[in-house]
């Protein structure tokens, strides 16, 4: 099926939508953790909070990023669940990631550390999802391929190892090569 702006916003809908969920997943959790902060008692993480920032601002980008499907020229049903699965698993990266809120203590290193194997093998598949992406839909890596392997092989260290330096050092070369993705190839629309 060849694409016309019509057509492109009925078959990104449902990716959207996916993908608004996971946003809408960090939101309720923040506005809900402000809501119930006094009476809730809370241990911070900071490893926690630079991994929530950047479930968030991964969501945005994905969002902004989706603008390019409408330049594939031929979208089949495979492809198109192909590209499904990338909202479909930063949601569930997301929702591993937030804990519920309740009425006891809240330990979110704690729960981090609990959480770290699964959260990490879906945002490892995430990110071989995206470095593909272009392959799939495309019959072409990319030219940003390359980075998004290297996001990949750093959630599969993060995957593997649970030593807590590893843990920060990795989140902060993630952060730093999430401004070179924006800055080299997302800082234009499409």
């Amino acid at each position: 099926m060849e694409l016309d702006f019509r057509a492109f916003a009925f078959i990104i809908a449902l990716a959207a939508v996916v993908n608004g969920l996971g946003m809408t997943r960090l939101l309720i959790g923040l506005a809900e953790y402000l809501r119930r902060k006094a009476h809730v008692e809370v241990t911070h993480s900071r490893l926690f909070g630079a991994w929530a920032g950047f479930q968030f601002v991964m969501h945005i980008l994905l969002w902004w990023q989706l603008w390019t499907v409408q330049q594939i020229p031929v979208l089949t049903f495979l492809t198109y669940l192909y590209l499904l699965l990338g909202p479909i698993f930063l949601f569930l990266a997301t929702s591993l990631l937030l804990p519920d809120v309740p009425e006891g203590p809240v330990d979110l290193g704690g729960h981090y550390a609990d959480i770290r194997k699964p959260y990490f093998t879906v945002e490892l598949m995430f990110w071989l999802w995206a470095a593909l992406l272009g392959l799939v839909l495309e019959g072409a890596f990319r030219p940003a391929a390359p980075l998004l392997a290297v996001f990949a092989g750093i959630m599969a260290v993060l995957r593997i190892t649970a030593n807590r330096s590893v843990h920060v050092a990795l989140a902060i070369v993630s952060w730093l090569l999430l401004g070179v993705f924006i800055v080299s190839y997302a800082i234009r629309f499409g």
